[in-house]
C-alpha cells in the first residue's frame, strides 16, 4: 500500500510522528494510524476495527510503502 501524504504532526530529529494512512487497514478498510519511532520503528492502530499491528516502512518513488509481513504459513 502505498500513500503520498506527509506526517500529520512533524516532530523534532529523534522524536516520533504519526502519520493517517486513508483506507490503509487491511481488516476494515478504515483510516490506519502510523506512528514511526526512532531507527525505522512504526507502529498502526486502526480505530474502526481495533487491529494493531507493526508494519515495516520505507520510502520508495516519494512515497510511503507500509508493508505488513505474513505472521506465519498456511
Amino acid at each position: 500500500m502505498k500513500a503520498e501524504r506527509e506526517p500529520r504532526e512533524a516532530a523534532g530529529a529523534g522524536e516520533r510522528r504519526d502519520i493517517v494512512l486513508p483506507g490503509g487497514c487491511l481488516l476494515c478498510d478504515g483510516d490506519l494510524e502510523v506512528r514511526l519511532g526512532e531507527g525505522g520503528h512504526a507502529a498502526s492502530f486502526c480505530p474502526r476495527c481495533r487491529w494493531i499491528s507493526h508494519p515495516h516502512m520505507r520510502r520508495a518513488d516519494g512515497a510511503v510503502q507500509v508493508i505488513h509481513p505474513a505472521g506465519g504459513l498456511a
